[in-house]
């Protein structure tokens, strides 16, 4: 009898140690940390790192790039033209470059071997380099403080003053394709032994503008006609 309890006892046993190392077996494996971080690799962390550095520099030059041209488009003393006049019966061509007047409101067409400077308050005179004596003298008066009858009349007056027995003459501007903008233009033209005057009043929309050229065998009047009709 006691035989068969030992048996008994020993094939319970044997069944509940099976039984419990099933139950082990299928026990699922824990998860993973959510907060478990991976390491990457240096090498790769350092190209990426190479990469961003390059598009950031590319995008810095993209931008330097197109604030230049930004600045180029809204300076108008960097715009760069050209000027064809006559002297001595040729035709001939100058650069230009639109410039402020340094002490008035307007801007205008300077060729390149004149200067511009401020002769007194409310007068500036573009003077050719090599020749001093052939200049321009520009007047802008505003229209708030100027009447054009009363300027031409002022004209008149002053030319016919310097002006020989047999008077001044009209100037022949039918050659010069004017600015649409201007209007009211009258010419006051003086020539006495090699040196002439020329006079020209006109009006724009928000100023009127006088002219006074002095000119010499150097025949330089047309060049300075032509950069005192491109002020604005």
């Amino acid at each position: 009898m006691k035989k068969y309890l030992l048996i008994f006892s020993i094939l319970t046993a044997l069944l509940l140690a099976a039984c419990n190392a099933e139950s082990q077996s299928e026990e699922p494996s824990p998860e993973t940390d959510s907060n478990d971080v991976t390491v990457e690799n240096p090498s790769d962390q350092e190209e990426t790192d190479k990469d961003g550095a390059i598009e950031e520099k590319e995008k810095e030059e993209d931008e330097e790039v197109d604030t230049e041209n930004i600045t180029s488009e809204e300076s108008p003393s960097s715009q760069v033209h050209s000027i064809t006049y006559k002297s001595n019966n040729q035709e001939m061509k100058g650069s230009t470059i639109n410039t402020k007047s340094p002490q008035q409101d307007y801007h205008m067409d300077l060729m390149e071997g004149f200067t511009i400077t401020a002769e007194e308050p409310g007068r500036d005179v573009v003077m050719a380099d090599a020749d001093p004596d052939v200049s321009m003298r520009i007047e802008a008066f505003p229209k708030s403080e100027a009447v054009f009858d009363e300027l031409l009349t002022n004209t008149n007056d002053t030319v016919s003053a310097i002006a020989p027995e047999d008077g001044y003459n009209e100037y022949d501007l039918s050659s010069i394709q004017l600015n649409e903008q201007i209007t009211n233009m009258h010419t006051f033209y003086v020539e006495f032994e090699g040196e002439t005057v020329l006079t020209l009043l006109y009006e724009l929309p928000e100023k009127f503008i006088r002219l006074t050229i002095f000119d010499n065998e150097a025949d330089l009047k047309d060049a300075l006609i032509q950069m005192g009709l491109t002020i604005e």
